[in-house]
This record gives C-alpha cells, structure tokens and sequence, in this order.
C-alpha cells in the first residue's frame, strides 16, 4: 500500500487497521523509481523488525517530515534534487540526534566527504544489481536495529575460538603487557584476549559510541560511570583517572551521551 502526500510515501502493512510500528525507517531519493524500490526492498525486512517505512522524494519534503515526526533510521542520496544530502543529514540529525544515517550512492568521490558526515552506513546506489542492493538493506537493517536496541557485539579471538559479548554489558576494557582485559557481565566468554589498545579503541569508535578512553590502559562504558571529576572517574566502585591527553575528548563524549540520554 502507498500513499502519496506533498512528495511523502507511506508503506506499511493493514490488518483490519493501521498496525502501530515500533520502529520508524525514513528513505529520501528524489529518484521516484528507485525510491520505491528502496521501500519495496525494506518493507521486505521491516516486518521482522517490526518497523514502518515512509518515503520522501525531495529534501523539503524530508526536512518537513522530520520536524515533526521522530524517527530511528534514513537511507539518503548524498544529492537529492540540487540539495546536498549531507547537509539535509547535518539539519535532521540536530532536530533527532539519536537518528542512524545511511548514506547510498553512486559516486565513490563522496566518499571522504561522508566519512567527515559520521554515516553510520554506506550502500552503493546501483539499481542494476538488485540482489546485491537488496543484502545491503538487510545487513545494515541489522546492524541498525542492532544500534538502536543496544545489541551490537564485541568480537575476539581466544585459543583459536571466537566469541561474542554484548557491548552493553561491558563496563570497561584495560590493558595489560600484551592482553586486553574485559570487566562486565561476559556470561561464559574469557575476560582477556591478545590484543592492542589503539586498535581497540577504533573498533569501539566504529561500532558503540558509549565507550571512550580515558588512558593509555583505559576504556570505559560512559553508561556505568557512577562518579565523574575532571581528572577520574568511579565504575562498579573502583576509581580510574583520566590522562591529560583524553580529558577534552572524554567530556565531550560524555556531554554528548548526556544530551542523547536525558
């Protein structure tokens, strides 16, 4: 079912009446054609997610939306129209900070550009492949809902076996000669691995926001800070302190993780 309203497009599924959806999904492409085969292609997955999927064709007609709607999701061409999609992505994210972006489209030159506009995806925008296409929406469906709900995971390697641990119920990570210790509920996973701090700390930033360092041997959850000052900080009842060098950067995260959870 679609309905068409000042450049809007509503797709969802009827049982008698309108099913109210846990989850709201936006796409934006001034594209019509494939819009619509962006939304078929989503409503294919939505459904196991338990989500609603509405289509704007046009930038104002996003920005419009968006103003009073909230949503969880957008798929967005970097160029709608003679409007820059970043840009739209830029305005939308300061009115529904929570919001998860991603980017699609057909120009590899974006991308740098993108990266600095802190997507938290890219698919390549290509019609012709639509099998391709299609498992780009269901990986990155995944790994949204998986965001949103606080279910990504942290992967490590230890004796040749690989494990998986919820990143929300990690309260912190430090360092010690060559391994990486892991503090929190990890269920039947070992609390250490082989590994490096820098690295680390990358994979965090790529997947959980949350997580910030405070160190050279420290990681931390900013969810189970109990106590802050300037220089330390108090989780589970131990008392860590924050370099000079991670001061400015773990304020800020923390600011920012305050203002999206409060």
């Amino acid at each position: 079912m679609e309905q068409y309203h000042h450049g809007i497009i509503n797709c969802g599924q009827t049982i008698g009446t309108w099913r109210i959806k846990m989850y709201r999904i936006l796409v934006c492409d001034d594209n019509r054609e494939f819009l619509k085969l962006m939304i078929l292609l989503l409503e294919k997955y939505a459904g196991s997610y338990d989500a609603v999927v509405t289509g704007c064709a046009g930038g104002q007609d996003l920005l419009a939306h968006c103003w009073n709607n909230k949503f969880d999701l957008i798929y967005m061409d970097i160029v709608v129209g003679r409007e820059n999609g970043m840009s739209l992505a830029k305005a939308i994210k300061a009115v529904n900070p929570r919001a998860l972006t991603v980017y699609v489209s057909a120009y590899d030159d974006y991308y740098v550009d993108m990266v600095q506009a802190e997507p938290f995806r890219f698919i390549s925008k290509d019609a012709s492949d639509i099998p391709r296409l299609e498992k780009q929406i269901a990986d990155t469906l995944e790994a949204a809902m998986k965001r949103i709900n606080g279910r990504e995971t942290f992967s490590f390697v230890f004796d040749r076996k690989k494990y998986y641990i919820e990143l929300r119920k990690i309260q912190y990570f430090y360092s010690m000669a060559r391994t990486i210790h892991i503090a929190g509920n990890l269920d039947d996973a070992p609390d250490y691995y082989y590994g490096r701090m820098d690295e680390l700390e990358k994979e965090l930033e790529r997947i959980d926001g949350n997580f910030v360092r405070i160190s050279k041997r420290h990681i931390v959850n900013i969810k189970y800070i109990k106590y802050m000052e300037k220089n330390k900080v108090e989780i589970d009842h131990k008392v860590f302190t924050i370099t000079a060098k991670y001061q400015k950067d773990f304020i800020e995260k923390c600011a920012e993780y305050w203002r999206l959870h409060t």
